[in-house]
């Protein structure tokens, strides 16, 4: 949602970005830029992703007792992380090798909407029980077919990458500056919303300031090893292709159908 404030400026001082960041692409028609917001709001939770063939969903958690489950305001719960992303999505791996059966990593964002330390150790008991997680310590990753990422609340998710020596979640940050440091095994992404960084609403022509400030932010963010997902983004052609052509590495939607169909016909 846009604040009216003015968006935050992202390029060190003199700095001008390349026009186009290098995009990774790793599958054909850029499918794995796919992220679906708040995925458990669908008709199907994960499924209608995985049907769109998206590589990235997001999960909000809260702690019900002592089960971590599912839910946008903590009054109306769809189920168990368990039970709608972790079970189905190991499920695919034991079968294929990874979610596609293509080899190419799968991303699950689990958002922490309680700041509790129990939330923390439930979230950690369940998904020390899965296999197919990225495995994160302070001086090594073991990559799996799927990497959870923490976002949410800021105080925990920092918490729970510096509780243990062995983790199966690394977090990201809410925030973006030109002197971030490098990427760690403890933080490796950015969710940066987008109204505090553009105020282009998507449609016609973005203008080039705007176009310097997101390119500046995947460009730092790449340099510094970290990966980039906006979200609260135009939901509109226009803004999908600008994202692909900067390098976002996870274009949010809640329109699955129309991003799917976008990005299997991208072409630059």
């Amino acid at each position: 949602m846009l604040c009216g404030c003015a968006p935050k400026e992202t390029c060190p001082p003199g700095h001008v970005p390349a026009v186009v960041a290098d995009t990774p692409s790793p599958v054909a028609g850029y499918a794995v830029f796919g992220h679906s917001h708040n995925d458990y709001q669908h008709t199907h939770p994960l499924q209608d992703a995985l049907d769109a063939h998206f590589y990235s969903v997001e999960a909000d958690v809260f702690l019900v007792g002592s089960e971590v489950k599912v839910s946008h305001d903590g009054l109306a719960f769809k189920g168990t992380l368990k039970a709608l992303y972790l079970d189905p999505l190991q499920a695919r791996v034991d079968a294929t090798g990874s979610v596609y059966g293509d080899g190419v990593p799968f991303t699950l964002w689990v958002e922490l909407k309680q700041g509790s330390k129990e939330l923390r150790a439930a979230l950690r008991e369940v998904l020390d029980g899965y296999p197919m997680l990225t495995t994160f310590t302070d001086d090594a990753i073991t990559r799996g077919p799927v990497t959870v990422v923490l976002t949410g609340d800021a105080a925990s998710k920092a918490a729970y990458v510096t509780e243990g020596a062995t983790r199966k979640a690394c977090r990201d940050a809410d925030d973006y500056a030109s002197d971030d440091p490098p990427a760690d095994n403890r933080w490796r992404a950015y969710a940066l919303s987008w109204g505090s960084y553009s105020a282009w609403d998507g449609h016609g022509t973005i203008p080039e300031k705007e176009r310097a400030r997101l390119a500046c932010i995947t460009e730092g963010a790449h340099q510094k090893g970290r990966t980039v997902r906006l979200y609260a983004t135009p939901e509109t052609k226009e803004y999908w292709r600008i994202a692909l052509e900067l390098g976002v590495d996870f274009v949010n939607t809640d329109q699955l159908g129309e991003l799917s169909s976008f990005l299997a016909s991208y072409a630059p």
